[in-house]
This record gives structure tokens, C-alpha cells and sequence, in this order.
């Protein structure tokens, strides 16, 4: 058996990429040096070649990492690529909410301009015309189509995959479909109502009493499944999350914490002593300069400690 043969022996169970093939040919490499030198010192080619390996040891542990790093490059270049997840339906049908809520901005402007175009040319005054109805044109033209373009972005969004999140089930993702779809009635309908009955005395009870049938069970539906909505994350997040967690729990060491603010402190008094100096001899015009350095020095101690630290 050769080094090549030995070589692809001991990787023959690891998937076969760029990496691994690198690491193979430099493997091989060194150990055809270790070959030689060793047969020069008067050994046999076969003495040599089973001395080298035995030297070289147990790889396994380097094979491991190297072919989990290398799923996950893999696993980031290929999956984790939003535009993967984006087939021509789910564009056709993020395009089509969109087109229905610009069909409704541009529905409730018409609408608007046109209620209040007769008021503007003093066809009619005030009172024959409200100004007040323009606003509930504007807003009631508005309602349905925001409403349900809502409605639509919420379920498309929550039913995609991204680089971070599993998508959600359809059935729930309806539920909260039809959450956003009633709480979307219910910001319009309040002011809708307002503008409707605010000359009248009952306004504010009809202005309450409209979010019941839309508030109450939209919050509802939205509260239960908020509260049991479960972890979407995948592995590479969850596991980015937790090297974030343990730099976080950095700060939290009492000793670190107290030894990072005896430097902070040490550096800004110094900094603000040197600024009134400066001021003094060069001009306050110039002395500010010195709290960009400290700044400065401040972000190299805290990545010093916490290098060390970790």
C-alpha cells in the first residue's frame, strides 16, 4: 500500500470536497517527506512507510471537524440562500398583495380627491359637505384591500423558509392570517367610526364599540398563538445563539465586569483631563480630538480582555 492508497483509506468514509481533497494532498505530502527522510536514515521502504504512519496518529479527530465545517459551508452557500426559497408561485403571489395594495392606495386617493373636490371649488359649504366625509372616503376605500394585503404578507411570510427560521404550517400560519386580517378591519374601523359620529354624543361608545368584533377576537387568536408558538430557529442558529449567549455571559462575570470598568474609567478620566489640557495650550478647537482616541483605546481593551477571556 502506497501513501495515496493509505491516505484515501482513512478518508473513504468522508464526503469528497475541495477541502478535503486539499487536506489530503497535503497529508499525503508530508507524509512522503516523512518516507523518504525516514528511508535515508537506512530504513526499508516498507519499515519507513509504517513508521511514518504510525507517527502520524490518530486523524480522525481532524477528518471529523474538517468535513462538519465543511457541511456547514455547504449548508450556508447552498441552503441557507433566501432565493432558494422563493419559487415562481410564492413571487407571483408576494406580487399580487402588493399589486392589491396599491390598487387601494390608488382607489382611496381618487376617492378622496374627488369627495373633496366639490368643498375646495365652493360648490358646497362646510356643513352640506363635511370635510370630515372625505377622510371616511379615503379611509373606507382604504380598508379592504390593507386589510387583506395584510392578511396575505403575513401568511407568505410566516410559510417561508428563511436562512434562519423552518417555515411555519399552513393551518397555522392561516390562524394568524386571519388575526392580522381583523386587526387590520380594526385600526380602520376606529377611525372610520370616529369621523362618522363625532358630532354626535354617542361617538366615543361607537368608536370603542367598533373595535369588539374585530380587536377582541383578532388580539385573541393572536395572544393564544403567540403563546404557544414554538422554536423555528435551525441548528446553525441555534447554535450561532448560543456562541452569542456565552460572550454574553462574559459581562456578566463580576470580576471581568468591575476589571473593564476600572479600565473604561481610568481611560476617560485620563481623557478628560488631557481635553482641558489641550484646551488650554492648543485651543477646546482641537482638544476634542482626544475622545475619539479614548474611544479608540477603550474598544482595543475590551477586545483584549475579551479574547483572553474566551
Amino acid at each position: 500500500m502506497n501513501t495515496n492508497e493509505y491516505i484515501n483509506t482513512l478518508f473513504s468514509d468522508y464526503e469528497d470536497s475541495q477541502g478535503l481533497r486539499d487536506f489530503k494532498e497535503e497529508l499525503q505530502s508530508n507524509l512522503n517527506a516523512r518516507v523518504a527522510n525516514l528511508i535515508r536514515k537506512g530504513l526499508s521502504e516498507q519499515d519507513a512507510f509504517n513508521k511514518a504512519c504510525l507517527e502520524l496518529g490518530d486523524i480522525s479527530v481532524l477528518a471529523n471537524e474538517l468535513s462538519l465545517k465543511k457541511r456547514r459551508e455547504v449548508f450556508e452557500e447552498v441552503y441557507m440562500d433566501i432565493r432558494k426559497y422563493m419559487n415562481g408561485k410564492r413571487v407571483a403571489a408576494y406580487v399580487t398583495f402588493g399589486i392589491i395594495a396599491l390598487f387601494g392606495v390608488i382607489v382611496a386617493v381618487i376617492g378622496y380627491f374627488d369627495s373633496i373636490w366639490p368643498l375646495h371649488n365652493g360648490w358646497l359649504s362646510d356643513g352640506e359637505f363635511p370635510f370630515d366625509e372625505s377622510i371616511i372616503v379615503l379611509l373606507g376605500a382604504l380598508m379592504p384591500f390593507i386589510a387583506v394585503s395584510i392578511a396575505g404578507f403575513t401568511y407568505l411570510g410566516l410559510t417561508q423558509e428563511t436562512r434562519s427560521h423552518f417555515p411555519m404550517s399552513r393551518k397555522r400560519a392561516l390562524w394568524y392570517a386571519l388575526a392580522a386580517l381583523l386587526l387590520g378591519f380594526g385600526i380602520f374601523i376606529v377611525p372610520v367610526t370616529y369621523f362618522s359620529s363625532r358630532y354626535t354624543d354617542d361617538s366615543l361608545v361607537s368608536t370603542i364599540g367598533a373595535l369588539i368584533p374585530f380587536a377582541l377576537p383578532g388580539g385573541g387568536v393572536l395572544a393564544y398563538l403567540l403563546l404557544t408558538e414554538k422554536n423555528r430557529l435551525k441548528p446553525w442558529a441555534i447554535s450561532s445563539n448560543a456562541e452569542m449567549a456565552k460572550y454574553a455571559e462574559i459581562w456578566h462575570d463580576p470580576v471581568f465586569a468591575s476589571r473593564f470598568g476600572m479600565f473604561s474609567g481610568a481611560i476617560w478620566i485620563f481623557s478628560a483631563g488631557l481635553f482641558i489640557l489641550l484646551g488650554f495650550l492648543v485651543g477646546f478647537r482641537y482638544s476634542w480630538l482626544v475622545f475619539i482616541f479614548a474611544v479608540a483605546v477603550q474598544l482595543l481593551v475590551q477586545g483584549f480582555m475579551v479574547r483572553r477571556k474566551t
